[in-house]
């Protein structure tokens, strides 16, 4: 596998958080540039984070012919725009999520994706953490039962009022932001797509996005997942889900520990008194995101945060938010 180089659109604190660490670990990935609408904050950026070159526009980045990859970490409204130009400018885009705010212009990149030869993914790490897919194939086996129910939460607490994330017109709210967790996870554990869903949100009196959110997903096998998400709560990202037989937790099921084992325990018996745990050694799911996402470019195994993925999460998500003013079971 040839070795990808990366560029970087913004000096997003995910970037520095997650992916740039992990680039940085990858001996298939190097990452070469980062660019700001501020050269002088591009500069300090990469001088910070040990990036080769910095410059002073997206374009200058998208124009640089050594670049194969973008990662594309700005605000949820300019994901599309970007992400399509960097891929008319002949490049690969891994762009965060939520990659779109609507169906339509998802449908049009998979139609530049389809027509341009280049490679389009959406940032679901958890997607590529050994641990959940461990859990998947476990489910898919039936040696515990069939996955009929589940419960997802991601509370964190938010209340920065210049946190783009606080403002509703740039995709902003606890569901876009991180209520997409349990529901990708759900639906990938599931292994099918909900036909309908339910949506309770509560407002911050201030900001006017949702601060709060509750909702049920149901599936066409029958079984049910419920998720909650809010931005003015303590810590909490863990799923559970149920088989008739089994119940399986899963603490900050979102992460991977780098550092550190992680687990997941599978519980049984009438009161639940026999636990099994599963242990998985440290890792990184960044890095392993970005590897199988460079290795699916050059033509490797398929991307798991495909469009085809982002399509039908966002199917889910605008459904939910119909269902929020409606107060009914909406279909997706």
């Amino acid at each position: 596998m040839k070795k990808s180089r990366w560029g970087i659109l913004g000096t997003a604190g995910i970037a520095q958080r997650q992916l740039i660490p992990s680039l940085h670990a990858s001996e298939q990935c190097e990452l070469v540039a980062v660019a700001s609408r501020d050269g002088k904050k591009a500069s300090v950026f990469a001088k910070e984070n040990k990036i080769p070159v910095a410059y002073g526009s997206y374009e200058e980045l998208l124009a640089d012919p050594s670049i194969d990859i973008i990662y594309n970490p700005l605000p949820n409204h300019l994901h599309v725009e970007w992400t399509r130009k960097a891929v008319e400018a002949g490049k690969h885009v891994l762009c965060e999520k939520p990659l779109s705010l609507n169906v339509e212009d998802v449908k049009q990149l998979i139609e530049l994706r389809n027509t341009s030869g280049k490679l389009i993914g959406e940032a679901y790490a958890m997607l590529h953490q050994g641990r959940l897919q461990s859990l998947k194939k476990l489910l898919a086996s039936n040696k515990i039962g069939t996955l009929s129910g589940a419960h997802g939460n991601f509370y964190l607490y938010n209340n920065d009022p210049h946190d783009v994330r606080n403002a509703y017109e740039h995709g902003g709210g606890a569901l876009w932001d991180i209520g997409v967790y349990p529901i990708a996870v759900g639906r990938w554990m599931f292994g099918e797509e909900p036909i309908e869903v339910s949506c309770v949100m509560a407002e911050h009196p201030d900001f006017k996005v949702d601060h709060h959110t509750t909702g049920i997903l149901r599936f066409p096998s029958g079984g049910q997942m419920s998720f909650a998400c809010g931005m003015s709560h303590a810590f909490d990202a863990s799923m559970t889900f149920y088989t008739q037989s089994h119940r399986i937790e899963v603490s900050r099921a979102y992460f991977s520990n780098p550092k550190a084992q992680i687990i997941f325990e599978v519980f049984s018996g009438e009161q639940a008194d026999t636990v099994k745990t599963y242990s998985f050694e440290a890792s990184d799911q960044y890095q392993s995101e970005c590897e199988n996402f460079a290795l699916a470019s050059q033509g490797g195994t398929p991307f798991a945060g495909s469009l085809e993925h982002t399509l039908a999460q966002t199917k889910v998500m605008i459904a939910l938010f119909k269902a929020a003013k409606s107060h009914k079971f909406e279909r997706v």
